[in-house]
């Protein structure tokens, strides 16, 4: 009978796991999101509007924001993107 008896501690483990993973996911998520918005803006208008800035920042978070801001600054700056 013990054979088939799942212990709590390892179930509620394995649940706060799934949990992190799914946080640290949707934080990622969020960064190519925001990645992605600035990118196109810069493209399309060679510059990143304020408009699209205050609505990435209100979306995920001011952190996220800046720091997908400055990834994409500093990618540019070494010719990440030029063919």
């Amino acid at each position: 009978m013990g054979w088939f008896t799942r212990n709590d501690e390892t179930n509620e483990e394995e649940t706060g796991e799934y949990e992190m993973m799914s946080a640290k996911l949707k934080q990622n998520l969020s960064e190519l999101e925001c990645e992605e918005a600035i990118i196109k803006d810069k493209e399309r208008y060679g510059r990143v509007r304020n408009s699209v800035m205050k609505v990435l920042r209100a979306k995920n978070g001011n952190d996220v924001a800046n720091r997908a801001l400055s990834r994409v600054n500093k990618r540019l700056q070494e010719n990440y993107f030029s063919n």
